[in-house]
C-alpha cells in the first residue's frame, strides 16, 4: 500500500476522534498532519515502514485530501486555473490564460 494513502486513513480516523472539522479548523488539520507525517518519517527511519519519500509533499497531498478537493486542490489553489474538466480518469484538462492544457492527474 502507498504510504500516503496508509496515512490518509490515520489521518482522517484522528480527524474523526479528536472531533475536527477539516473546512473550518484548517490550521489544526495542518498542525495533525504534520504530527503524523513527522511520526510516520522517524519510523521510516527505523526500516519499520517504507519511506515518504518527499515528507513535506506528502503532507501537503494529505491536507489536500482532507480539507480540500484532493488531487483538483492544486489547480483551485492555482490563481492562473480558470477551468478544469475531465475527459476520462486520465484525461484532465486545466485553462490558463485560456490555453488548455492536459494535466499529469490521474483519478
Amino acid at each position: 500500500m502507498d504510504p500516503t494513502a496508509m496515512l490518509e486513513g490515520e489521518v482522517r480516523e484522528l480527524i474523526r476522534r479528536r472531533g475536527i472539522d477539516p473546512l473550518t479548523q484548517r490550521e489544526e488539520t495542518r498542525a495533525l498532519v504534520r504530527d503524523v507525517v513527522a511520526d510516520y518519517d522517524q519510523r521510516s527511519l527505523t526500516g519499520a515502514v517504507p519511506s515518504l519519500g518527499d515528507p513535506r509533499a506528502a503532507a501537503k497531498e494529505l491536507v489536500d485530501a482532507v480539507a480540500g478537493l484532493g488531487p483538483f486542490q492544486r489547480y483551485l489553489d492555482d490563481d492562473d486555473v480558470e477551468e478544469i474538466w475531465i475527459n476520462e480518469p486520465a484525461r484532465v484538462f486545466v485553462a490558463r490564460r485560456g490555453e488548455p492544457e492536459l494535466t499529469t492527474t490521474v483519478l
